[in-house]
C-alpha cells in the first residue's frame, strides 16, 4: 500500500508540473498592450525561479543552466 501511495504522490506532482508548464506557455503567449520595466522584472524573477527549480530537479548547477541558456542565444 505504501509503495502505491508514493507512486501516486510522485505521479500527481509530475502531472501538476506538466500542467503548470502549460499554464506558463499560455501566459507567455500573452503580450501586454504597453510594455513597461515592471513586465521585464516579473519575467526576470520568474526566469530566476525556474532556473533554481530546474537546478533542484536536475542536479545541474544554476551556472550550468545559465551557460546553456546563453549558448541557445548564439
Amino acid at each position: 500500500m505504501a509503495a502505491q501511495d508514493i507512486k501516486t504522490a510522485y505521479q500527481t506532482a509530475k502531472n501538476d508540473i506538466a500542467n503548470l508548464i502549460g499554464f506558463f506557455e499560455c501566459q507567455l503567449a500573452k503580450e501586454p498592450e504597453k510594455l513597461n520595466w515592471g513586465h521585464v522584472g516579473t519575467l526576470e524573477t520568474t526566469r530566476n525561479w525556474l532556473i533554481d527549480s530546474l537546478s533542484i530537479l536536475s542536479g545541474f548547477s544554476e551556472a550550468e543552466i545559465k551557460n546553456t541558456l546563453e549558448e541557445t542565444k548564439l
